[in-house]
C-alpha cells in the first residue's frame, strides 16, 4: 500500500492494461465443461490483483479490439474513496475509444445463464 500511496502523491490515477495479454479464444468444449489453465489465468489477472488486495477502487474500460476481434481493456485505479474520479475518467475513455461493441463468436453470457 505504501508504494501506491507514494505514487498517488504525484498522480490522480494509475492506468494499466486490464489483463497481461489479449483475451484468449474460448474453446467450444469450455462452454459445456469449463476450463482451467493456471498459466493463462496468471497472465489475465496480473494487473487486477493489487487494487483488489489493497482495497483501491478500480474499473476496467473497453478500449478496442485485437486483430481477432477480441476485446482489449484498460484498468483505471484510483486513490482510496476516489470512485467518482475513476468513473468520470472511465466514461470519457469509453466514449472516445469504443465506437461499436462486438460480441465474440464464442460468447457465454453469465447474466442469462440457466
Amino acid at each position: 500500500m505504501h508504494h501506491h500511496m507514494e505514487i498517488f502523491k504525484k498522480v490522480d490515477v494509475i492506468v494499466t492494461p486490464t489483463t497481461g495479454m489479449t483475451a484468449p479464444k474460448i474453446p467450444p468444449s469450455a462452454l459445456k465443461h469449463g476450463e482451467s489453465n493456471l498459466q493463462v489465468s496468471g497472465y489475465l489477472m496480473r494487473f487486477v490483483i493489487a487494487p483488489n488486495l489493497l482495497g483501491l477502487p478500480a474499473i476496467s474500460v473497453p478500449v478496442g479490439y485485437d486483430k481477432q476481434g477480441l476485446p482489449i481493456g484498460l484498468q483505471i485505479i484510483g486513490r482510496p474513496w476516489a470512485e467518482a474520479t475513476i468513473l468520470r475518467l472511465a466514461s470519457a475513455i469509453e466514449e472516445l475509444c469504443v465506437k461499436s461493441k462486438k460480441q465474440p463468436a464464442s460468447f457465454y453470457n453469465i447474466l442469462r445463464a440457466k
